[in-house]
């Protein structure tokens, strides 16, 4: 593990992903201390004169009236809320599926896998959107809830393909011939060891949802105002009236790219140190075995 962290800490784009990616943590969980003031509240001496930034407020204010850089702040809690909870829905899921898949092998692995063809075949953005109209339900567990439920099928592919190498290795066939359980086989031995990928993928995947939950909100089957979040933000922004208003368009614009950035950035440098990690394992085992053996006593 010491490795691991040391190879992460020289990948410079990974330190600077995890800097993007604790700032935008530490406004969505201390917001209000950085800015008492209520994301909803109306100022109704600035109602259709929205302020440019300035020292007051950085990020302006809006045609109600309401703080910009407050709402700003709650809606990156809004969207790494749905993005952190609806990629653990998603891995949950993807790996227990994927990782049965493979231990099963035979049929039920054709089977399994047929039926994740099936599901990657329908658009997932459009299958996402058909299903939020249809529950007329905006809540924001739903919401991560229906995002979570129908974008595990890839991680379940790449857990798969983990297990299939992984279940001929001879620790698996050690714990089988020993009795262990195929349960116990799937999450003692295999399920630990097919990580690695997995958490680079949920780390990319987190930019993904908070993306997706940004164009849900902005096509109004999101987040539902007056609950801030920066795709109900870009909606805000496009009315005629708010065209002039450059900041309210550049405000949660930019907040998007950035947390997009910050997790592709640092899921780039998981996959390396983890790359890393794996190659200066199998180059060890390869040392290991080359190495001069010396005399074994042998008991008679």
């Amino acid at each position: 593990m010491s490795g691991f962290v040391r190879r992460f800490w020289r990948e410079g784009s990974a330190v600077a992903g995890l800097s993007i990616v604790l700032v935008l943590v530490f406004g969505a969980v201390f917001g209000p201390l950085l800015d008492p003031a209520s994301p909803i509240a109306i100022d109704h001496a600035l109602l259709g004169h929205p302020l440019p930034p300035s020292l007051q407020h950085p990020f302006g204010t809006d045609l109600l009236g309401r703080v910009e850089f407050v709402r700003a702040l709650y809606g990156a809690r809004v969207s790494l809320t749905v993005g952190i909870t609806a990629m653990i829905v998603a891995i949950t899921i993807g790996t227990l599926y994927g990782a049965i898949s493979g231990a099963a092998g035979g049929r039920i692995d054709s089977l399994m896998m047929r039926s994740v063809d099936a599901l990657l075949a329908f658009p997932s953005f459009f299958l996402i959107i058909t299903v939020e109209a249809l529950t007329e339900k905006f809540a924001l567990v739903i919401i991560v809830l229906i995002i979570g439920l129908l974008s595990w099928m890839g991680v379940a592919r790449l857990v798969r393909g983990e297990v299939l190498s992984l279940r001929e290795r001879d620790f698996v066939e050690a714990a089988r011939a020993l009795g262990a359980s195929p349960a116990r086989l799937v999450l003692r031995h295999l399920v630990p060891n097919a990580l690695g990928p997995v958490v680079v993928a949920g780390t990319l995947a987190i930019g993904d949802f908070i993306l997706l939950e940004a164009s849900l909100s902005y096509l109004g089957l999101g987040v539902q105002v007056p609950t801030p979040s920066w795709g109900n933000m870009l909606q805000d922004a496009l009315t005629p009236d708010a065209r002039s208003a450059y900041w309210l368009i550049v405000t949660p614009g930019l907040l998007i790219v950035f947390a997009l950035l910050g997790f592709s950035l640092l899921g780039e440098g998981l996959r390396v140190a983890f790359d890393r990690t794996q190659t200066q394992e199998l180059t060890g085992a390869f040392e290991d075995t080359s190495a001069p053996a010396g005399r074994v006593p042998v008991e008679v």
